[in-house]
């Protein structure tokens, strides 16, 4: 990303923000700035980070596999870090303009692919493995892949488990454990999660799937 690029968002971001005072637009720019700046050092084992991803706080970040990051991403870690994390065969995709919340966890012993504009809430967790056999904890079972489409929106202390594909634009509920597909446009909720009502397609902005 060259300065002119950089310069570039900073004048949209301060014509968005007109309704606020020069004081906080000009920390707004600078704190976006840094972000910028850390996510090239904090983000550096990484395989593939795109163009403006930020970070908010440093991320703890365990590569043993691939990891992709997409555009216009944003990992916060305010208060504690937020984990993205991959075994030796694992494979994680981030799509672009995802915010990934501090304290949300996801380890990809597989595969785990997250859509565009999704948002994970604070203290979630994402796996598509359980870790250990139920006979023979010595044994570490193979994943299966999780698949998280576009404009989900999954809130605090989520778990998702393995091999769960969560639809379009769907809303899981705070401390919900998701344990099978969730069809899009669905509101789960529970443990496990069950649908407990739906939204409207029509409502959703064309061009919020290009």
């Amino acid at each position: 990303m060259t300065a002119t690029d950089t310069m570039s968002l900073l004048i949209k971001k301060a014509r968005r923000d007109g309704q606020l005072s020069l004081k906080k637009r000009i920390d707004k720019a600078l704190r976006y700035v840094r972000e910028l700046g850390t996510a090239r050092y904090y983000l550096r084992d990484v395989d593939r980070v795109g163009e403006h991803a930020r970070t908010f706080g440093r991320p703890r970040v365990v590569n043993e596999g691939r990891i992709e990051i997409g555009d216009h991403v944003l990992v916060r870690s305010v208060n504690v870090p937020a984990e993205i994390c991959t075994g030796r065969k694992g494979v994680l995709r981030i799509g672009d303009g995802v915010r990934l919340n501090y304290g949300s966890s996801i380890y990809a012993e597989k595969e785990i692919t997250i859509g565009h504009r999704v948002r994970i809430g604070p203290y979630s967790w994402i796996v598509d493995t359980d870790f250990h056999d139920p006979y023979d904890h010595g044994v570490f079972p193979e994943g299966e892949p999780v698949h998280i489409e576009d404009d989900v929106w999954i809130g605090a202390k989520c778990t998702v488990l393995k091999g769960v594909r969560i639809g379009r634009a769907s809303v899981v509920g705070t401390g919900s454990i998701v344990t099978r597909d969730v069809p899009p446009f669905t509101i789960v909720a529970g443990v496990p999660a069950k649908p407990i009502g739906t939204l409207d397609p029509s409502r959703f902005k064309e061009e919020v799937y290009k």
